[in-house]
């Protein structure tokens, strides 16, 4: 079953089921401290929810607009979904949201164990390894506009 993708703020109806499946991902697959799940971002960025056919929340990522750049975070996708591509459109459609929203720049924090996927997405690691909640992390880029940006 295909999924499809919508941006929604943090006053959606679907919010809660985007919570939740973060909280299945971060913190009971990931052991991610329950505290540092949900912070001040939510309410400002913008939300992109996978949905399939029957409204299941499957995926999820936010952006949000920091020092002139959009910043990606808080990527999830269902267990039973990965491996699927869902991942990849999200930050498809992340690219293209921030595109029109006149961001050159996207970055993010990618788990170090997820590096490739960003790599195959165009981004590039920058500076050192550092923790976050106790996991690995790297700062990735990528450009939107202009030489090199795809």
């Amino acid at each position: 079953m295909t999924e499809h993708i919508v941006v929604v703020d943090s006053g959606s109806s679907l919010m809660p089921k985007v919570f939740a499946l973060r909280h299945a991902v971060f913190v009971v697959e990931q052991a991610v401290p329950v505290e540092l799940e949900i912070d001040e971002y939510d309410a400002e960025a913008k939300h992109l929810v996978a949905l399939r056919g029957d409204g299941e929340v499957v995926g999820t990522l936010r952006i949000v607009a920091t020092d002139g750049m959009a910043k990606i975070g808080r990527l999830a996708v269902q267990a039973d979904a990965r491996r699927k591509g869902i991942g990849e459109r999200l930050m498809q459609t992340a690219h293209a949201f921030a595109r029109e929203s006149r961001f050159d720049e996207i970055f993010l924090y990618a788990q170090v164990t997820a590096t490739n996927f960003y790599v195959r997405l165009g981004y590039r690691a920058e500076g050192d390894v550092f923790d976050d909640a106790g996991i690995p992390h790297i700062c990735m880029r990528k450009r939107l506009a202009g030489p090199g940006s795809q």
